[in-house]
């Protein structure tokens, strides 16, 4: 089965190409980037093609069966996947898998959010079977954290105190590999979640735990971290990301117990922990640190 993977050179992206290359499938990964072509892991097969410029991906999705679709923030995320929903259409894909964010649709205030329902829309109104995956904010994203919790003691997210059920990519990409190859999820809606509710407290005390060291919350000032953020991202994405985060400080986004019986359905095995996760991390920074 011919596979391609539209955003598969990032985080959750890039494991969903691992997942599938572990099942045997035969991979393309679509990027603009020659540099990231040539990263992509042995056995998957790198096509240039961009969203921005519908007019020429005819090529990497001709011959596909199914898609996995991860459309990156950004202003024109709307009409990039739109984009390539036509041009899963016109080459003959029969199925799409496409990745939203948790009960996004709930959250519409959130302008990254709100730029997923036209595509979600897009997909429900082809003629495609498919499957909507709605992952909670996931754990790797503490991986670019590493100065702030390991050299300065700080967690410098500002997730608040009602909690996110965030999952882990490894759990993304295990369940885009299911509904992408196996039977029974045409039309499922899924939940990616994971088995706890976390808070900005219980994750600094996490990486405290696993470093050795004492990791305290940075707390909620949405501005104090609006400011850091600013050395580091461009203005529109600082903006967005503090709508998102004053979204989650009032209403957080924790799973249900029936989200969680939903997502057992697609991901095959208990959910990875946080608690596992940053275990693993914090012994991989700790051992890269003593070889440096």
């Amino acid at each position: 089965m011919e596979l391609l993977v539209v955003g598969g050179t990032g985080t959750v992206g890039s494991h969903v190409v691992r997942a599938l290359l572990a099942k045997g499938c035969a991979v393309r990964v679509l990027t603009r980037s020659p540099e990231r072509a040539a990263a992509v892991p042995a056995g998957a097969e790198a096509v240039l093609g961009d969203l921005q410029h519908p007019e020429g991906l005819g090529p990497a999705f001709h011959g596909v069966k199914a898609v996995f679709l991860l459309v990156s923030q950004a202003a024109d995320e709307t009409e990039q996947g739109i984009a390539a929903v036509k041009a899963a259409r016109q080459a003959g894909v029969e199925k799409i898998v496409y990745m939203a964010v948790h009960n996004f649709e709930f959250a519409l205030q959130v302008p990254h959010f709100a730029r997923k329902v036209p595509i979600a829309r897009a997909i429900l109104e082809s003629d495609m079977a498919f499957t909507l995956l709605e992952p909670n904010s996931f754990f790797q994203v503490d991986l670019g954290l590493q100065d702030a919790i390991v050299k300065h003691g700080v967690y410098p997210l500002p997730i608040g105190s009602v909690g996110l059920s965030r999952v882990d990519a490894r759990d993304i990409a295990d369940a885009a590999a299911a509904a992408l190859t196996e039977p029974g999820h045409d039309g499922a809606v899924y939940p990616l979640v994971g088995p706890e509710v976390l808070t900005g407290e219980s994750v600094a005390a996490a990486w405290s735990r696993h470093l050795g060291r004492e990791v305290r919350y940075a707390g909620d000032d949405l501005e104090a971290w609006a400011a850091q953020a600013r050395a580091t991202m461009p203005e529109r994405q600082v903006r967005e990301l503090v709508t998102m985060w004053e979204h989650v400080q009032q209403h957080g986004m924790a799973a249900t117990a029936e989200e969680l019986e939903l997502q057992a359905k697609v991901l095959g095995h208990p959910p990875r922990s946080f608690d596992a996760f940053a275990a693993e991390t914090a012994a991989h920074w700790q051992a890269h640190a003593a070889a440096s």
